[in-house]
């Protein structure tokens, strides 16, 4: 398992982070792990979100509406 080490950490958030380890019940080197780990996870979720709506826009702007206008409830409706 890799090594971290930081410099300069701010002493506010590093007080902060170990407040919630102590409540917790965790080292601070866990709770710094569980905190990086929920971040990454939040922004990878983020990110294949943006991907997918991304590829809905690139569908939908290939959508071409018919010629004459009209909806395609109507067209369904002519059909029946």
């Amino acid at each position: 398992m890799a090594t971290l080490y930081i410099r300069n950490f701010p002493d506010d958030l590093y007080e902060s982070i170990k407040v919630l380890a102590r409540e917790d019940g965790m080292t601070i080197g866990a709770k710094v792990i569980g905190l990086i780990t929920e971040a990454v996870e939040r922004i990878e979720r983020k990110r294949k979100s943006l991907e997918a709506m991304a590829r809905i826009e690139a569908r939908y702007s290939e959508y071409r509406p018919s010629i004459d206008g009209k909806d395609s409830t109507d067209l369904l409706r002519e059909d029946r």
